[in-house]
């Protein structure tokens, strides 16, 4: 079973509500935004993955500073995602083991605050990081969308590497609905802004199901998303369509269907 983390400007975050979202992907960055980081504050989440930045800043948030924003959250469970260097496996693991060593932990920084490291960014550059730190029994995984755009199956690199099933593994970025047929069972969440990407490009993804920005691969091809700050007013017709994305995607990720001939459009 995996679940689904949305991620919408600030002006569809009440789809959040209306759709029943429990499980949420916080960008750090945006935290300084007021509506962001109130919307996050005034409710109870079962799972919040709270992201370093680094993603789309080039500057990563202050590990410190996530510390802070993640004892102020109200959910069952907070993974904190730690420093990384995007390009590098080994020396990520090598950060990692620095802020293990700085709380004297296996990976539990609270009672419900747990360390993310995320695995870069090649198979065998992977299993090294994870022999690094394989033997904190507590840190959460997360494997990223650029291993996948790499052309590597990120349901093979579970594998691969042997992650444990009882060790929290979460998918970075979403861009092919198909994924999921191997991503099922063996991560524990996905984030995207599929939900919303695909209304404002005008796709319908249960007829299509990849959207790139890659001229080459097949699939719809989309001018970008929302700014995560985007505030304006927003088209009634176009949330109705979100919250219908986001409880699509909610029940395509905790049970993948088997489709028949009759089902195809």
């Amino acid at each position: 079973m995996t679940n689904y983390m949305p991620i919408t400007p600030v002006g569809y975050l009440d789809t959040l509500v209306v759709a029943g979202v429990k499980n949420v992907f916080i960008l750090s960055q945006f935290w300084n935004n007021k509506k962001y980081r109130e919307f996050y504050l005034s409710h109870k989440w079962d799972t919040i993955i709270l992201d370093n930045a680094l993603y789309e800043d080039s500057t990563a948030t202050d590990f410190e500073e996530m510390m802070g924003m993640a004892r102020q959250l109200d959910a069952n469970k907070i993974f904190v995602v730690g420093p990384e260097k995007l390009d590098d496996g080994v020396e990520t693991g090598r950060m990692t083991i620095d802020i293990l060593n700085d709380y004297q932990t296996e990976g539990k920084l609270t009672d419900n605050i747990t360390l993310m490291c995320i695995l870069h960014e090649r198979p065998t550059e992977m299993l090294e990081q994870w022999n690094m730190i394989r033997r904190y029994r507590d840190v959460a995984i997360g494997i990223s969308i650029f291993s996948y755009r790499l052309g590597f199956d990120r349901g093979s690199l579970h594998r691969f590497l042997g992650l444990p099933h009882d060790r929290y593994t979460h998918a970075f970025g979403w861009d092919n609905l198909l994924e999921m047929y191997n991503l099922s069972g063996w991560f524990n969440s996905i984030d995207s802004s599929l939900c919303v990407s695909a209304v404002i490009n005008d796709v319908d993804l249960k007829k299509i199901w990849q959207i790139t920005r890659d001229p080459v691969k097949d699939g719809c091809k989309i001018s970008g998303r929302l700014p995560i700050d985007w505030d304006d007013w927003a088209d009634p017709e176009n949330k109705y369509k979100v919250v219908q994305n986001i409880q699509m995607l909610t029940k395509f990720c905790l049970d993948p269907p088997v489709f028949r001939e009759s089902d195809l459009p």
